[in-house]
């Protein structure tokens, strides 16, 4: 659960008390007309001596319960919400420069991305009654139309607050002219902000009951009490300073190195859970701590809450959330962290082609700075003060997108910003609205579209081709493999972002993360100048108790031999059962080799399939 959704609508019950003016720059009266109307049956007059409101309330989110406190600062674009629903807690805010996000540990993150920043502002704008302002607090306003749901009818304003990349839409409840309903959508992300059990407050009517709702489900916040200017209430207002003291180094060192293993560009350790293990996890700059459902009963950790994750795929997966003791990578120590629990070794893992009990990401990424030394093949964690960059290397300047890093980076020669994924095996993969924008990015030559990735949530579909070049940091690749989405629900959906970067970029440099500085630091290895290249046999596989197709791409060679999906392959060159990677492995070798295998068709009849290689891409 990402702390920055959770309390985007309680903090609407700050209000400001200047009268609206009449009509707006757009010249539709209709505006204005109804900002006075709402202005006046919320009561706004009550908030012409007040500053800053603080309210307090109940927390229901992800099947846990809580307290929450709201801080506004009225007639400012400062805002905090904080909340504790154990395991989870911490909080966001938006300080005026930075949208910030609190765990329960004191760690703090800043959200640098357009959307993190726009969704924050949005935050700020509703939660302190901007709109009420002169000039409504410089946001850009349309009328929106009339609309009904449910059996009631509402007025819409369609309202892009000042410095925000993303529109909102705000319902009038057309009898009673108060705000009831708040959308904000950003490609797949849509949250939906209804209000309701409205209260006077010293005259201002507030709403005591919030729910919001987003694709990780709704979160509830019932108001209980509500202070008007607290001694040292702007104190509240500040972004918080980091300060997880829940990491070190064995024998106070200020590095430890840990081998690694690279299976699709992916890169895999082994960790220590609670003293136990060890087990087998991915290194994910895309992901978040998380462990298997069956390794978490076999630690006898408790679980509880439910949420719903999402991912590169279309399909949500339930899960519920346990803290891990001590997690133990190498020499690198982490205490008390919350997990996700999800059955990712039935998913993901099916996949992966490795044993996969689990994966670490940002929580261990964002205390420690972090060398991936794909050439080396190990990790290498500092402590924070002991990393010097060699003084060959690239230093690029990196933000975080909720906690994913993003860079700046040149796709074709066209200015974009691209997300840094180690947990994605592909070299790219394109979002879609990006690609709609700039069309002279697509390739004049593409493969039959197919089944080019999984993750949580499942599969995801696209054709596949090449791109001239990525640049970054000064930096140029040329003649990368680019998988180009074809359908639609899933990550790739997100606006502000040209590609998603993955471990085919990646494995040819020695790679440091400081996310505390926000930088990544680069140093190429002897694989820099390989040409990319994909799999070439044009199938895709997963291990379900076998090796199983579950795509055959169109004018490959896997469908000129006529392998259909659903079949399971039993055989490689003669070895009975062949493991996942070594299948993989087969098809990567050059073009014009002959690979041979015994095929079981879905109505259990054998035979024999002799597939030559080639490259499609």
């Amino acid at each position: 659960m990402k702390p920055g959704f959770l309390f985007v609508t309680a903090s609407f019950i700050v209000l400001i008390s200047v009268e609206p003016q009449a009509t707006h720059a757009n010249g539709d009266p209709r505006v204005g007309k109804l900002i006075s109307q709402s202005g006046a049956a919320l009561h706004v007059d009550a908030l012409r001596s007040m500053k800053v409101i603080h309210a307090k309330g109940s927390v229901v989110a992800t099947g846990l319960s809580g307290s929450g406190d709201d801080w506004n600062e009225m007639g400012g674009m400062r805002e905090a919400a904080l909340f504790s629903t154990p395991p989870l807690g911490g909080g966001n805010g938006w300080d005026g420069d930075e949208n910030w996000n609190l765990d329960q540990t004191g760690l703090v993150i800043v959200d640098g991305s357009v959307l993190g920043r726009s969704s924050a502002i949005k935050q700020a704008y509703v939660g302190n009654y901007d709109l009420w302002t002169p000039s409504y607090g410089g946001a850009t306003i349309t009328w929106g139309g009339s609309k009904s749901q449910d059996g009631k009818s509402y007025d819409v304003l369609t309202v892009t607050p000042p410095n925000s990349s993303v529109p909102i839409d705000v319902r009038f409840d057309k009898a009673t002219h108060l705000p009831v309903t708040v959308v904000q959508t950003a490609g797949p992300v849509v949250t939906t902000i209804t209000m309701a059990d409205f209260h006077p407050v010293q005259g201002l009517m507030i709403p005591y009951r919030v729910d919001t709702s987003n694709m990780n489900g709704t979160t509830s916040f019932t108001v209980t009490s509500v202070e008007v200017d607290p001694p040292g209430g702007a104190s509240h207002l500040t972004a918080p300073t980091s300060s997880p003291h829940d990491f070190s180094i064995a024998n106070r060192a200020t590095q430890a190195s840990v081998p690694i293993q690279i299976s699709k560009n992916q890169v895999w350790l082994d960790v220590m859970l609670n003293g136990k293990g060890p087990f087998h996890f991915a290194f994910d700059t895309g992901g978040a701590n998380v462990i298997d459902s069956a390794v978490a009963k076999e630690l006898g950790v408790a679980s509880g809450g439910s949420a719903e994750v999402t991912g590169v795929g279309s399909a949500g997966v339930a899960s519920s959330f346990a803290v891990i003791k001590m997690l133990q990578v190498g020499d690198a120590l982490v205490t008390n962290q919350v997990f996700i629990v999800l059955p990712i070794a039935k998913g993901f893992g099916m996949s992966a082609g490795m044993p996969m009990d689990g994966v670490i990401g940002y929580e261990v990424l964002s205390r420690f700075l972090t060398t991936f030394d794909y050439g080396n093949k190990k990790v290498v964690f500092h402590m924070p003060g002991s990393y010097t960059p060699p003084p060959d290397a690239t230093v690029v300047p990196i933000a975080l997108f909720g906690t994913q890093p993003q860079f700046a980076c040149g796709i074709d020669d066209v200015p974009a910003t691209c997300t840094l994924d180690t947990g994605a095996s592909s070299s790219l993969s394109f979002y879609t609205p990006f690609l709609e924008a700039h069309p002279s990015v697509v390739p004049t030559k593409f493969t039959e579209p197919g089944v080019n990735g999984f993750g949580v949530g499942g599969p995801t579909h696209g054709r596949l081709g090449r791109l001239q070049t990525l640049s970054f940091g000064g930096l140029t690749l040329h003649d990368l493999v680019g998988d180009y989405p074809a359908q639609g629900g899933g990550g790739y959906d997100l606006p502000f972002f040209g590609a998603n970067v993955g471990g085919g970029v990646w494995k040819r440099f020695t790679m440091t993360l400081d996310y505390h500085g926000r930088t990544m630091t680069l140093t190429p290895n002897v694989d820099i100048s390989v040409r990319d290249q994909w799999d070439r046999s044009g199938l895709f596989l997963i291990n379900k108790g076998g090796i199983t197709v579950i795509d055959v791409r169109p004018g490959t060679p896997a469908a000129t031999a006529g392998l259909k999906t659903g079949d399971v392959i039993v055989s490689l060159s003669g070895s009975s059962n062949p493991s996942l990677l070594e299948v993989r492995g087969a098809f990567l070798a050059a073009p014009g080799t002959v690979v041979h295998l015994v095929i079981k068709s879905k109505d259990g009849s054998t035979h024999n399939v002799d597939l030559t290689l080639a490259d499609y891409v």
